[in-house]
């Protein structure tokens, strides 16, 4: 098992990266929890863990200043950065520091076990004597095997998941950005994936919005929910949510939380 050291000053982050990862039925099991960086040193130079899940704004010693002094230490260390701030400027940071990943709070689970399995895949090139294999199938219900897509169409949807929470995201971006006309990707997505770039955009997004209004322990606004999920404006994204859910977020949010 990948052993992983959370550090965040929030124990409820904390106990929900930990829940996550547990219901995730990866190989990785989490050796121990830090509430700011002193105690996340002190643990790594006890256990050295192969993963270090940090967030930036943290008491004393910030996150990105531990993992550049991580880094120096323990080369071999995979360093995933899960903080609320989506400034460029931490993730460009982030970025001349390695890290594995960057993911912004709160984290769907879904979006956390993506990362769990490239992670995987990544750790097992670093260290090929270790033989680990993935116990589940990571692919969500709504989106297709990737085996009965296209080449293409398998990058396209792969992307469009990746980049679900861009409000620029529309078919002609990503058709420009696969160099294939617009018309002919719509076309394709509909034919392959069953649903036209919109509706899978859409159901993908509502779908990342309940993850996280089901999840008890995020507190989140639903403006903050909206903007999460790619939308500027929360009263459509409310709108869009009830016509797909059959009720709003704060509804929803109520029931599923009591």
């Amino acid at each position: 098992m990948w052993q992983v050291l959370i550090m965040d000053d929030e124990k409820i982050i904390r106990k929900g990266l930990l829940k996550y990862i547990q219901e995730s039925r990866l190989p990785f099991e989490v050796s121990g929890e830090a509430r700011n960086a002193a105690e996340a040193l002190s643990l790594i130079e006890q256990s050295k863990p192969d993963v270090l899940l940090a967030d930036i704004n943290m008491p004393g010693l910030n996150g990105l200043d531990l993992i550049q002094l991580v880094m120096s230490r323990y080369p071999e260390m995979v360093v995933v950065i899960i903080s609320g701030y989506e400034h460029f400027n931490y993730a460009r940071r982030a970025l001349q520091l390695h890290a594995f990943d960057y993911l912004l709070k709160p984290v769907p689970k879904s979006d956390l076990n993506r990362m769990l399995a490239m992670l995987n895949d990544h750790l097992c090139n670093l260290h090929p004597d270790v033989v680990l294999k993935l116990e589940n199938d990571m692919t969500q219900e709504y989106i297709p095997q990737s085996s009965d897509l296209s080449p293409i169409m398998e990058k396209i949807t792969e992307y469009i998941n990746h980049h679900y929470n861009d409000p620029e995201l529309a078919v002609p971006n990503v058709a420009e950005l696969f160099h294939i006309n617009s018309n002919y990707l719509s076309k394709r997505m509909k034919q392959e994936v069953g649903a036209s770039f919109l509706e899978y955009l859409t159901e993908l997004r509502i779908s990342k919005a309940k993850e996280i209004l089901d999840n008890s322990m995020q507190n989140i606004k639903i403006g903050d929910l909206a903007i999460k999920v790619g939308y500027t404006n929360q009263y459509y994204f409310s709108r869009l949510f009830k016509s797909r859910v059959g009720m709003c977020p704060v509804d929803y949010k109520n029931l599923r939380q009591n």
